[in-house]
């Protein structure tokens, strides 16, 4: 239960959102009395401004946060129609692309000649695969201006809320290419290993899985003809299959960059440091500015001690602390 549970976490952007906006509420101040009566009192050390600093840049991310998301809101709600007619046309887009796609190499792409039996066969299953993406897309088709809204009203809750339900629209809305991608990826990384295999089996060699490294091997003649008819087999049928496999790939990395343009969006809206930023600009002398050591004189027979003082960029008033040396 506890890696199924890791797994959706890692497969859903909304929920690794949620999950951070809940440990950074129980992170805060507000809910730890203690730190909560010593940012009241206002006390001047260290630790207090430290956890000042750490709850004013917290508010200031999650504000800046919720005023995106209220623009985002207005926004897609005041323009919804253009923006479900943008939905519109980059699916028909998408799709005809792909089908495009799929017919050139069904032809003769690039001047390469493929099997064409197996060519046959993969094209009509990704082309079948397409039409019934084409089928679930007009199913739910009338959920999208429902889909709209809900994404739309999310945005009260910030931009990296609505950033995060779009990330994982996008992940349902090319589940196909991933599916092809997945099973592309699987018979490529098996026929690799298969002819990596028949090869070292021609050069009379063979992996010693205990040792982990190449021994010698002696094959018999049986096992050298079947071995040469695969390796014939794969060699001729790998064009076709890594011209598919080549093919989904960068369409699902299309998708991933987009992907992470999105990420990096909700990265820079909760790590920003808004409230340090500004307050570095606006009082320097609230911040450290670094480490003093002094060499002093002194009448004591063990003369290795430094006094070590925090300095602060406009401050005059730092206090100074030595350190006794062993």
């Amino acid at each position: 239960a506890r890696g199924r549970a890791r797994s959706l976490k890692s497969a859903s952007a909304f929920g690794r959102q949620v999950r951070r906006r809940l440990n950074q509420m129980a992170s805060s101040p507000i809910f730890s009395p203690s730190a909560w009566a010593e940012l009241q009192r206002g006390t001047a050390n260290v630790h207090t401004r430290a956890v000042a600093v750490k709850f004013n840049t917290s508010v200031c991310m999650v504000g800046l946060d919720l005023l995106l998301g209220l623009w985002c809101c207005s926004y897609t709600l005041k323009h919804s129609r253009e923006v479900l007619h943008a939905v519109d046309s980059l699916s028909l887009m998408h799709t005809r692309m792909v089908l495009q796609a799929v017919r050139w190499i069904m032809g003769v792409p690039a001047g390469l000649k493929l099997n064409d039996s197996l060519d046959y066969c993969l094209g009509n299953l990704c082309i079948l695969g397409l039409q019934c993406f084409q089928v679930a897309y007009m199913l739910c088709r009338p959920m999208f201006p429902f889909i709209l809204l809900s994404v739309s009203v999310s945005g009260v809750f910030g931009a990296t809320i609505m950033a995060a339900i779009v990330s994982d629209l996008l992940s349902l809305a090319t589940i196909h290419l991933y599916t092809f991608y997945a099973l592309g990826a699987r018979w490529h990384g098996l026929q690799t290993r298969v002819l990596s295999s028949l090869w070292r089996l021609f050069r009379g060699k063979k992996r010693n899985v205990l040792r982990g490294r190449i021994d010698a091997c002696d094959y018999s003649l049986d096992q050298l003809l079947l071995g040469t008819m695969l390796f014939t087999l794969l060699v001729f049928l790998f064009p076709t299959t890594f011209v598919y496999y080549l093919l989904f790939f960068l369409l699902y990395s299309a998708v991933s960059v987009l992907q992470a343009c999105l990420a990096c969006l909700v990265w820079i809206l909760n790590h920003f440091p808004l409230f340090s930023v500004a307050q570095c600009l606006w009082d320097p002398a609230h911040f450290p500015g670094g480490v003093r050591l002094e060499l002093l004189s002194s009448a004591s027979t063990d003369p290795s001690w430094r006094p070590l003082s925090g300095l602060s960029a406009h401050s005059t008033d730092s206090s100074s602390h030595s350190m006794q040396g062993s």
